[in-house]
C-alpha cells in the first residue's frame, strides 16, 4: 500500500506502528493541525490587513480623483464664462465697426471739403469786424 500523505506535515505519513503510543501520535498530530491552522490565520490576517490598505489607499484615490475632477470641471466653466464673455465684446466691435463711415463715405466728405474749403470761412467776429470796418471807412 502507498504511503499516505499529511496535509499538514511535509513528510508523508508513516503506517501506525502497532507498538506506537496512540495518545502520543494524536498529540503530535493535534500540535501539527495547531500549526497549520496558526499559519492559516496569520496569512488571513495579513491578507486582511492588506485588503483594508488596499480599500483605504482606493478610497484615498478617488477623493484626490474626485476633488481634480471637481477643479478641472470649475475650470472649465469659468474658460465657458471667459468665452462668452470675448464672444459679446466681439460682437460688439463688429456692432461699432458696421456703425463706422466707409470709405468711400470719407472720401465724398473730403471731396466737398475742398470744394467748399471751410478754412476759408469767416467766423461771426471777423465778419462783424470787416462790416465795421467797412461802415467806418464810408463813413469817414
Amino acid at each position: 500500500m502507498a504511503e499516505e500523505m499529511n496535509p499538514f506535515e511535509a513528510k508523508p505519513a508513516a503506517k501506525p506502528d502497532k507498538h506506537m503510543d496512540t495518545g502520543a501520535d494524536m498529540a503530535a498530530q493535534i500540535n501539527n493541525v495547531g500549526r497549520a491552522l496558526k499559519i492559516v490565520e496569520d496569512k488571513q490576517e495579513n491578507l486582511r490587513k492588506k485588503v483594508q490598505i488596499s480599500e483605504e489607499n482606493i478610497l484615498s484615490n478617488n477623493k484626490r480623483i474626485s476633488d481634480s475632477t471637481k477643479l478641472l470641471q470649475s475650470d472649465v466653466l469659468e474658460i465657458k464664462r471667459d468665452i462668452e464673455d470675448i464672444k459679446e465684446k466681439i460682437r460688439l466691435v463688429v456692432k461699432e465697426l458696421k456703425m463706422t463711415a466707409k470709405e468711400e463715405d470719407i472720401k465724398m466728405v473730403q471731396k466737398y471739403l475742398d470744394i467748399w474749403e471751410p478754412v476759408e470761412f469767416a467766423t461771426r467776429n471777423e465778419v462783424r469786424k470787416m462790416i465795421e470796418k467797412a461802415i467806418d471807412e464810408k463813413f469817414k
